[in-house]
């Protein structure tokens, strides 16, 4: 070998270690940037020359089995972290804290164990209708934030479709171009990373699955449909169907729309979904059947009684004829409206005004009718018991072994198992 050809093979050497270390300062100087894949530059032996050396392209460390299970974990994470949010709505509308239902419940029953002491003063009868008022307020109240959360979960996953559809754009366009690429020989390294990042994120929102071929292009599909073939991207339209559920549907270009609602369980639109279709109109259909069963036992014990006119027979509350829609329907009866010598605390006409039976029943749980009302935790017990903070079910054995299932890969290690 000439002097020449042993410079020749230095001269390779160094500049293919110096084309190793400035991929090495890349991946140091990215190591917190999102989407960014460790590289690695390949060598390879100089052809014509006498063991030289050449960088032959830049590889990244990339396993597709691993991204592929990484983005269906991001998906069951995003399910649960929306429904999470959504829960803790809920749970704020339910037991706020001060002033909620049990407290206005506590209120009215104690105005009722006052007039039982003194059935002829009015203020006692009037701080009575007061509490009854304020008390069907509350229910009637929560049951109408309950339908403005549904609202709002309804506006977010319009925002989550949007969000998606921005992004299934982006990554056909992404595929156009590595496909491009791959055919001139070049890896497409940062157009890749980008790429499966935008994966990622879709699978965040809706759960997804991603299939390269051979030109480096992905199939992504997601809730039951493909996504994204190749340069073309299809959109996420969300509205509601006729029963006021979410519906939601994929359109590819030039193809009817295909109704895929079932099929959306994974990311924060499944979240979304499933609290707002599922989760919420459980808690308010338990409320409409506890606001049922308190007004007809009130109205029944307070019917049977007699106000200071003498005149028995009237209700204490308005209501429906079912339970559905019961609690926002609650009123305290227009008719005793600022009329306390109406509210019924005798037994009959001949203990006016000093009869104090009916207060008694209420005040005890003498009635039947209201003794077997149980307690309002009875009647809202609906699976809503999610602390926020911990991320995790109160007192749900199940659903927290699926939350603290063993992660499969350390980089998962804050993904939910909720599937």
């Amino acid at each position: 070998m000439s002097l020449f050809s042993l410079l020749g093979v230095a001269r390779d050497g160094l500049q293919a270690q110096s084309a190793g270390v400035s991929v090495t300062g890349q991946n140091i100087a990215n190591v917190n940037t999102p989407g960014y894949v460790r590289r690695s530059a390949v060598l390879a032996e100089r052809q014509a020359s006498q063991g030289g050396v050449e960088v032959v392209t830049t590889a990244r460390s990339f396993d597709r089995l691993t991204h592929r299970r990484a983005v269906e974990e991001h998906g069951r994470r995003g399910a649960a972290d929306a429904r999470a949010d959504a829960l803790a709505s809920a749970e704020s509308v339910l037991a706020p804290g001060s002033g909620d239902i049990a407290d206005r419940l506590g209120a009215f029953f104690g105005s009722l164990s006052a007039l039982s002491a003194t059935p002829a003063d009015t203020s006692a009868r009037a701080d009575v209708l007061r509490q009854a008022s304020d008390l069907a307020r509350q229910i009637s109240g929560t049951a109408s934030d309950l339908e403005s959360l549904r609202g709002d979960l309804y506006t977010q996953a319009r925002g989550v479709a949007g969000e998606l559809n921005e992004r299934l754009g982006r990554i056909a366009t992404l595929n156009a171009s590595i496909a491009e690429a791959t055919g001139r020989g070049d890896p497409g390294v940062a157009l890749r990373d980008e790429r499966d990042r935008l994966v990622q994120e879709v699978g965040d929102r809706v759960g997804a699955r991603a299939v390269e071929d051979a030109s480096g292009q992905v199939t992504l599909f997601a809730a039951g449909a493909a996504l994204v073939e190749g340069s073309h991207a299809a959109s996420l339209g969300v509205d509601l169907d006729t029963s006021g559920n979410l519906r939601v549907q994929v359109q590819r270009p030039g193809e009817p729309a295909v109704d895929v609602t079932a099929s959306v369980t994974q990311g924060a639109l499944g979240g979304l979904r499933e609290a707002r279709d599922v989760d919420i109109p459980r808690a308010a259909s338990a409320l409409d059947g506890f606001a049922f069963d308190l007004a007809n036992a009130a109205n029944a014990a307070h019917s049977a009684g007699f106000g200071l006119d003498g005149t028995g027979g009237r209700a204490l509350f308005t209501t429906t004829a079912t339970p559905a829609g019961a609690a926002r329907a609650m009123a305290l009866n227009p008719a005793l409206e600022g009329h306390p010598e109406r509210l019924a605390a005798a037994a009959s006409a001949a203990d006016v005004p000093g009869g104090n039976t009916v207060a008694l029943s209420f005040r005890e749980g003498k009635s039947a009718n209201v003794l077997n009302l149980g307690t309002i935790a009875e009647y809202l017990n609906v699976d809503l018991q999610f602390d926020p903070q911990t991320k995790r079910f109160i007192g749900n054995d199940e659903a927290n072994a699926r939350l603290a299932g063993p992660a499969p890969r350390a980089e998962w290690a804050d993904c939910y198992k909720l599937a």
